[in-house]
């Protein structure tokens, strides 16, 4: 039996097979890439075949990332051209792959930070051999101190001396060259003030989650690691911690990794 299929007249209907606003057709035909017949009486668009097969070849070309600027034109290109046009936007596309990476690399990372939180805030503290890297001072008119941050703010580091002083101070850990060395050049920890050297050895730490006051950086958790660390039966030293993330306790607060030296 033969089936009948419905005509289609009118723009509104061309706009609901393809998905498509009218408003967006309108302006296709402004700027030449679709065809619509025009009716005699009013001037209205009316759609032909011609008109569905241009929508497709638009759709074809916006699919591959294709400007309308650029789509408009294409007729009048050469192969090479044609060509030309393409690979550019095949390197544009390919650029904002390694961007959309790089991002999501980033929120996997932060993900995992607050997996980390959320399984050392249970755990509350542990003892633990880690060699920490040395931490410079962070200055706001340090330019590598600033570009760390920006970049990676997991190398953002606190630095506090809780047998002696409640007194934060803020800083950023250096990842050690190949050779062992502080890394060189200007804008580098060399041209800074190093809060703490970078461990020769490893060293023994009570490890936890620190809890940081952001409006008051004074009010923090850092008696707890020293009490904690007693009750162990340890001396301690510095209290030295990595940034996580910032979130809500009731007040803004900043949540560190950190190692209490244990002595």
């Amino acid at each position: 039996m033969k089936q009948n299929m419905k005509q289609i007249n009118r723009i509104k209907e061309v706009s609901e097979l393809f998905h498509i606003p009218s408003s967006a057709l309108r302006y296709w035909d402004d700027e030449g890439l679709v065809r619509f017949e025009r009716t005699a009486d009013n001037n209205y668009r009316r759609p032909t075949s011609q008109t569905m097969v241009d929508i497709c070849d638009v759709m074809f070309y916006r699919s591959l990332s294709l400007s309308i600027k650029e789509i408009k034109a294409i007729p009048g290109m050469s192969v090479e051209e044609v060509g030309k046009t393409l690979d550019a936007n095949a390197k544009h596309l390919e650029e904002q792959i390694v961007l959309i990476r790089r991002t999501l690399d980033k929120l996997h990372t932060r993900q995992a930070m607050v997996r980390h939180i959320l399984e050392m805030d249970h755990s509350h503290y542990e003892t633990a051999t880690d060699r920490l890297p040395a931490m410079k001072l962070f200055a706001s008119d340090d330019k590598h101190a600033l570009e760390v941050y920006v970049n990676d703010p997991y190398q953002t580091a606190i630095l506090i001396r809780p047998e002696t002083s409640q007194e934060t101070q803020y800083g950023v850990f250096l990842d050690p060259a190949p050779s062992g060395i502080l890394p060189d050049g200007p804008d580098t920890a060399i041209t800074g003030t190093i809060l703490r050297p970078a461990d020769a050895v490893p060293c023994l730490y009570l490890k936890g989650i620190l809890k940081v006051n952001a409006a008051l950086p004074s009010a923090h958790n850092a008696r707890d690691f020293v009490k904690a660390a007693r009750g162990m039966g340890y001396q301690t030293g510095a209290l030295a911690g990595r940034y996580l993330l910032t979130a809500s306790e009731g007040y803004r607060c900043d949540y560190y990794e950190a190692w209490l030296e244990l002595l």
